[in-house]
């Protein structure tokens, strides 16, 4: 509950709400939320019934009826402007059966999938192949002017296959080796320059043939047994129109002791390229190594769907303006080769968020006047393939983004009990982190930097 009010007291700062009147407001909004109305918006989302709640499954079907229903019950209008409380996300499903080698002079290392790598592609085509492909350790395969920093150094990878760390780089401050350098990739924060999704982008800019990252479970934040199961199974990508031909032909992780064993092969060592990538003087290491890769996929397309509600604002001249509360409705669905339980039901990952943004759209009614800006509640699509339902909206907003004013995002709730700190990952990115250390507290709570 203290949590709910925190994000109701911190949307109140962008919204339009006098500090002085937000005691009164909240008070109706607060009562309204109960422990046993998000635990049962949970329940049912993670039912078996629900089947994991994969995109394109009978499981998005009940999954967004449910949660337009509910909006539609507790006063929520149709946030599309079509009148309707679903904003169509075209995707594709694709199922990889892909085989791959790495070859050092003579040597031919043969990988096992999933156990030792998993690869994919996001190009929508039923084969694709990397040949005799020269392998490139990139570091952490970033350029990011704003830091002064370039993994690359002007060499050109066309064609070849980028070896890579996971995370941003942890770089030391220089004053206190103990801790990161806030200046540098957010410090313990981490950017969208660590996430697994810029490096297949970047790669795809530089003409790659093949995007490798090596997989750490601590600077991940999860083990290899997690990748192994969301990439071994039927994943998603947008459907656009030129069928995703710009991405990098190949996406791939391997498990940290395959990394290790290829470069020793190649003569080079793990942990002593590891801590020259953290350096801005890093340039690519080239390996005496070359990289195979077929993969032969099944698709399917179709559309699948953002749930988007609205609370009208209540001041003209404001309500123009918006705040979006979001959490993805998807989880990872079913696993069909998997013995006994083959659903993964996702209670906490994210049907407690979805649980929330219901029970925050019903608070907010709650709220007398409304807020003078307008609410957008928004459950997306395809979060675990890549935040691809957040990303449609990015590109095709249904509201100018240059009138939203912020997005707080819910990706699971405290379902643990009392906690000491408020996790914030997005430090530094906003004018909201004044607004949240001072609720954090008023709660007796310490605002808290994590590196994710």
């Amino acid at each position: 509950m203290k949590i709910i009010a925190i994000l109701i007291a911190l949307s109140l700062v962008k919204i339009g709400f006098a500090a002085d009147s937000e005691t009164d407001r909240l008070k109706p909004a607060l009562d309204a939320i109960t422990a046993d109305g998000l635990l049962a918006h949970i329940k049912m989302l993670a039912s078996d019934e629900f089947e994991g709640r994969a995109p394109g499954s009978k499981g998005e079907e009940l999954s967004i009826k449910y949660i337009a229903d509910q909006f539609k019950t507790i006063g929520l209008i149709p946030g599309n402007p079509d009148g309707t409380y679903f904003q169509e996300v075209p995707l594709a499903g694709i199922k990889s059966a892909p085989t791959a080698s790495f070859v050092v002079g003579e040597q031919k290392m043969a990988l096992n999938y999933p156990d030792d790598y998993v690869a994919s592609s996001a190009r929508l085509q039923e084969q694709i192949k990397v040949d005799n492909s020269d392998i490139v350790f990139v570091g952490y395969g970033i350029v990011a002017p704003e830091y002064g920093w370039n993994d690359y150094k002007d060499v050109d990878v066309r064609g070849k296959t980028l070896l890579m760390l996971i995370n941003d780089p942890p770089i030391p401050d220089a004053k206190d080796p103990g801790k990161l350098d806030d200046k540098m990739f957010g410090g313990r924060a981490m950017t969208y320059y660590g996430r697994w999704s810029y490096k297949y982008e970047i790669a795809a800019k530089k003409g790659a043939a093949a995007a490798v990252i090596i997989h750490e479970t601590e600077p991940a934040a999860y083990p290899y047994s997690v990748v192994r199961t969301s990439w071994s199974k039927e994943n998603f990508e947008l459907d656009t129109p030129d069928k995703n031909a710009g991405a990098v032909s190949v996406r791939s992780w391997i498990t940290l002791d395959v990394a290790k064993k290829l470069l020793a092969d190649s003569g080079q060592d793990f942990d002593a390229l590891k801590k020259s990538a953290i350096s801005k003087d890093f340039r690519p290491v080239a390996l005496k190594a070359k990289a195979n890769f077929e993969i032969k996929q099944e698709l399917r397309t179709f559309k699948s769907h953002n749930v988007i509600a609205k609370l009208e604002g209540s001041d003209p001249k404001w309500k123009d303006e918006y705040v979006i509360f979001s959490a993805h409705w998807d989880h990872l669905g079913k696993h069909p080769e998997l013995s006994g339980d083959q659903i993964f039901n996702g209670a906490v990952d994210n049907a407690s968020g979805v649980a929330t943004l219901i029970s925050l759209g019903r608070a907010f009614t709650k709220v007398n006047p409304s807020p003078k800006r307008s609410l957008l509640f928004m459950a997306t699509t395809a979060e675990e393939a890549g935040l691809l339902g957040a990303k449609y909206y990015a590109l095709h907003p249904l509201y100018p983004l240059m009138k939203t004013l912020a997005d707080i995002n819910i990706d699971s709730m405290n379902v643990w009990g009392k906690t000491r700190d408020v996790e914030d990952t997005s430090f530094g990115m906003s004018t909201l982190d004044d607004a949240l250390a001072k609720r954090a507290q008023a709660q007796g709570r310490r605002q808290h930097l994590s590196r994710r």
